[in-house]
C-alpha cells in the first residue's frame, strides 16, 4: 500500500487548521491510501524549539522578532501549562481538541524543531505539503519544509491546495520561491492566484483545486461530531474570526425574523464580548465545531472555513467582509465558482439581509461543487499514481 506523508499547519487549536489537516488525510486514507500527518509542529506551539535552519524568508525588524519570542518562547508555553488550571473553558476547548487528533487524526512521531525534521529518516512513498497558507512569504519561520525540501530527492513531492495567502511576491524573495517551488514534482493550490504566482515565479504549471475540507460531504463530515448541551434544534450560528458590528445586526435581524436563538462559536476561549442575546460557547472542538454547523438554520461568518462548511452543509448563510481587509480575493473566488458571490455583505453596507432570505437553489451549488470535487480527486489520484 502506498504511504503518503502529509505536511500542513495543525495542532493549532484552530477550527480551520485541524479540520482541513484532518480532512486530506481521511480523503487519502478512503481512497485506499496509507495516509498520516507528519507532526512537525508549527512555530507558534508552545514545544515548538528554535533551531538552526528555521529562519524565516523575511528579514523582520528585531522588535517584531523581539515580540515573537516574548509571545511563543515566553507566554504560550506559560499560558500552556497554567491557562487551562485557570480558565475551565480554556481546559475544556483543550481537551476537546486533543480527543479530536486522538479519535480521528493518524499523527506521525512529533518533531519539536527544524533540525529534528531534517534528521528524520522517513519511509514514505510520496510527501506531500497539504493545504493552509502553508507558502505565505510573513510566516515567521523557514518555508523550507512546506516545500518539502526535507524528503529524499528520489521521492515524490506533490503540494495540494497549498495557499501563498497573498496576491503577490515582492522581488527580494522570488529566487527563493522559484527554487523551492521547482523541488515538487506536480503542483496543485487553493486560489486562481497561487496558479498566476506559480507561473510568474517558477514558469511551472499548476491547477486550482478545493480546500480539503470540501472533499468530504455532509453526511461523510457528521461521523465525526460531538454533541454539546443545547436545547434547540435549529439555530442562527455565528463564527466570526474578527469582530463585526454588521454580524450582530444580520443575527439580531435574523431572529426577529424567525425566533431561532443566537449561538457564536468563538475563535478562543478567553476575551470574547458578552451579549445578552447571543450565547458564546467557548470551548468547543472541532467535533462540537461541526455539530453546531449541522445545527445551524443560518451562518454568518467572515471566515473561509465558515463559508465553505456552509456551502458544503448546504445552510443558508452571510458572509461580512471588510472593504479594508486585503485576503478577501480566496472569499470572493471560491463563492464565484459555486455562483454564491451574492451572499457576501460588506461592512459598509447598511441594506438589511432579510431580502436576502429567499432560499438558495442548493441542487445547482452542488452540481458545481461536485465538478470542481471530480476535478481535485481526479489531480489527488493521478499525482499519487503517476510514474
Amino acid at each position: 500500500m502506498t504511504k503518503i506523508g502529509i505536511i500542513t499547519v495543525s495542532r493549532t487549536n484552530n477550527y480551520g487548521a485541524e479540520l482541513q489537516a484532518f480532512a486530506l488525510q481521511r480523503k487519502l486514507v478512503n481512497m485506499g491510501f496509507d495516509a498520516e500527518i507528519i507532526d512537525y509542529l508549527y512555530f507558534k506551539h508552545p514545544k515548538y524549539r528554535w533551531s538552526k535552519g528555521a529562519k524565516p524568508i523575511i528579514q523582520f525588524s528585531l522588535k517584531h522578532r523581539v515580540k515573537e519570542f516574548v509571545l511563543y518562547r515566553i507566554v504560550s508555553p506559560v499560558f500552556d501549562l497554567f491557562g487551562p488550571v485557570v480558565s475551565r473553558s480554556l481546559r475544556i476547548r483543550k481537551r476537546n481538541f486533543e480527543l479530536f487528533h486522538k479519535r480521528f487524526t493518524s499523527f506521525s512521531s512529533t518533531y519539536r524543531s527544524y533540525r529534528e525534521l531534517y534528521e528524520a529518516k522517513m519511509d514514505y512513498d510520496i510527501y506531500m505539503v497539504g493545504s493552509d497558507q502553508v507558502w505565505n512569504p510573513a510566516t515567521g519561520t523557514s518555508l523550507e519544509p512546506y516545500f518539502l525540501t526535507f524528503a529524499s530527492s528520489e521521492k515524490r513531492k506533490v503540494s495540494y491546495a497549498s495557499s501563498f495567502g497573498v496576491s503577490e511576491i515582492e522581488s527580494a524573495y522570488r529566487k527563493d520561491y522559484e527554487r523551492l517551488i521547482n523541488n515538487l514534482d506536480l503542483i496543485s493550490v487553493r486560489e486562481e492566484q497561487g496558479v498566476e504566482l506559480v507561473e510568474e515565479l517558477a514558469d511551472r504549471e499548476s491547477i486550482r483545486v478545493l480546500d480539503p475540507t470540501l472533499l468530504l460531504d455532509r453526511k461523510e463530515w457528521c461521523k465525526y461530531e460531538s454533541p454539546i448541551p443545547i436545547e434547540e434544534k435549529k439555530v442562527i450560528l455565528i463564527y466570526q474570526l474578527s469582530p463585526s458590528e454588521t454580524i450582530i445586526e444580520l443575527a439580531n435581524q435574523l431572529h426577529e425574523k424567525t425566533g431561532f436563538p443566537i449561538i457564536r462559536i468563538c475563535k478562543g476561549p478567553l476575551f470574547q464580548e458578552k451579549n445578552e442575546k447571543i450565547t458564546n460557547v467557548r470551548d468547543a472542538g472541532p467535533s462540537e465545531f461541526l455539530f453546531l454547523f449541522n445545527r445551524a438554520a443560518y451562518v454568518i461568518t467572515n471566515s473561509f472555513h465558515g463559508t465553505a462548511f456552509s456551502v458544503n452543509f448546504g445552510i443558508p448563510f452571510f458572509v461580512v467582509l471588510s472593504r479594508k481587509k486585503k485576503n478577501n480575493s480566496r472569499l470572493e473566488s471560491f463563492l464565484e465558482l459555486v455562483g454564491l458571490k451574492n451572499r457576501i455583505l460588506f461592512e459598509d453596507n447598511t441594506q438589511e439581509a432579510i431580502p436576502l432570505l429567499e432560499p438558495i437553489d442548493y441542487e445547482l451549488v452542488h452540481e458545481k461543487l461536485k465538478n470542481e470535487q471530480s476535478k481535485s480527486l481526479d489531480f489527488l489520484t493521478k499525482s499519487i499514481s503517476v510514474q
